[in-house]
Parts: structure tokens; sequence; C-alpha cells
């Protein structure tokens, strides 16, 4: 595939495998250094051919990845393409001479991780400091060159890295899942890449006024149109305190005469809101 696909970098991290098995070893993988950059080199006026990005949006243990669904009110060009889930396994890293858990002082992985094996490293090292990392292979690049230190990351950052496996599945669900999102800042979806399937989710962003019941009446055009509503979130809205946008996924794909009238309803009902994509659900 000639689209170069980004992805939260470097090498070894989880968003660098599921870009692998979604798309194969033949696709032009592109390493970016955090989500900022994702998404700086996705609205590129200047890239050409224009690039798919991979991004972890939802965790089955840890929830939402909030990184990623905060880059939609900000990019209202950044459309949805496809969703897709992979098992996510996660492991202790550390130089080759440190064998110990006991000797290790600091504990590095992107936030998501640490959060996903809490309960595990709480028992493994207890004596440690846990400490974020823009990524679980920045993490594991970071220990590499660090004494004391160790890493929540792929085997594949430990074959990168030429790090030892302390400890194996530190993950605190053995049903541990992260769905990613393939993203696009374009509202054409390109027939090549976007498949159908059986289930198609639409994911919504909406602004709600802040008055008694608001949620609530801006939810039930979607009841009654009989659509079931499989993930809702909300994200504080910039520069208005305690106020929120509200991210909703919706099983449909708008086909039904019910369900486009069930959005127009919703429209009418918020301050403001829009289709984020509609993508197949794998």
């Amino acid at each position: 595939m000639d689209i170069p696909v980004l992805y939260l970098g470097p090498e070894g991290t989880h968003s660098h495998e599921a870009a692998l098995r979604h798309f194969g070893r033949r696709c032009r993988l592109l390493p970016c250094l955090s989500h900022f950059d994702v998404v700086d080199r996705l609205c590129a006026r200047s890239a050409r051919p224009r690039p798919l990005a991979v991004m972890p949006v939802e965790n089955s243990s840890e929830g939402p990845v909030t990184q990623t669904l905060d880059v939609f009110p900000a990019h209202p060009e950044i459309a949805i393409l496809e969703g897709f889930s992979m098992p996510v396994r996660h492991h202790l890293l550390a130089d080759r001479a440190l064998r110990r858990p006991e000797a290790i002082e600091r504990v590095y992985s992107h936030p998501q991780a640490l959060g996903q094996c809490r309960a595990a490293l709480r028992k493994l090292v207890p004596q440690a400091e846990l400490l974020a990392e823009s990524s679980t292979a920045a993490a594991a690049r970071r220990v590499a060159t660090e004494s004391g230190s160790a890493a929540v990351a792929t085997l594949a950052a430990a074959r990168v890295y030429r790090l030892a496996v302390i400890a194996r599945d530190l993950q605190d669900s053995a049903a541990n899942v992260t769905r990613f999102f393939v993203m696009r800042a374009s509202r054409r979806n390109p027939q090549s890449i976007v498949s159908r399937t059986a289930e198609m989710r639409s994911l919504l962003y909406l602004v709600l006024g802040n008055r008694p019941g608001a949620l609530l009446r801006a939810l039930a055009p979607f009841d009654a149109a009989g659509l079931n509503l499989t993930f809702i979130q909300s994200r504080p809205l910039p520069g208005r305190p305690w106020e929120y946008g509200f991210f909703i996924e919706a099983a449909t794909d708008w086909k039904t005469p019910a369900a486009e009238a069930a959005w127009r309803l919703v429209l009418a009902l918020a301050e403001s809101g829009r289709k984020l994509g509609t993508y197949s659900v794998k």
C-alpha cells in the first residue's frame, strides 16, 4: 500500500503492532513522537499522499484513551474510517544486568499501560516509582540507557532495545483488549481501505447546554429510534470550566430513515454536534 500510516512510536509500541496486524508489513509505517505529532502530520496540508493514522481509543480495562478523543474537537477535518480491536499484553523489561525485581527503583510506561498493570506492579515492585512516558517503546528506549529502571512494554520493544524480560503478562485482566481507530484528515472514505461488515458503528460529538436534563433529552431520540448506544464519554470543553462535550457511539450506519430522523432531532436539541465517522467493527 502506497499510503503512509502514522502510529505512536517509536518502533515496538502496541500501536506499531496494531498497524502491522491491520495493514501488513508491506505498508509504509511512520513512527511519531506523541499524539500531537500524529495529528500534526495527519493534518499537514503539504502531505502527499494524504496519510492514515492508527490510534488507540479505548481499553477494556482502563477505559477511554482521552488523548485520542481530544483530537476531534480541535480538528474537525479528521474522520474515522475503521475500528478494530487487538489483545494487549504487557511485560516488565529491564537491562540484562538487572535481574531482580526488588532492585528496580523506577518503572516507566505510557499512563494507559501503567493503569492496566496497576495491581501486578504493586505486588511485583511495590518499592518502585511509576513514571509516565510518551509510549511503551519510548519507555523501553529510556530504560536501555538508565540503570535501576524498568519499562512496561512489548516483547518487540525488548528485542529492539536489547532488554531482558523480568516478568511476563503483567496486565491485571486476562481479557485485556484495546480498540484502535484508523483515521484520516479527509471526509472521503477510500473504498480500497474502508470495508463494510455486518456490524457498523458511528461516533458522534455533541455539545449540550449546561441545564438540567440536557443529556437525557438529547439521548431520547436514539432510544425512540431503537438505536443501541455502545459508548458515552464526556470531556471538558476548552475555555468553559465545568462544561463538557460528549462522545457517543451508536450502532448504526444511518441507512434507515428512523436513524437519520433521530440524528436531526438530536442536532435540534444540542448546542452543536457532528458525525466523526461511520466504520466497521472488527
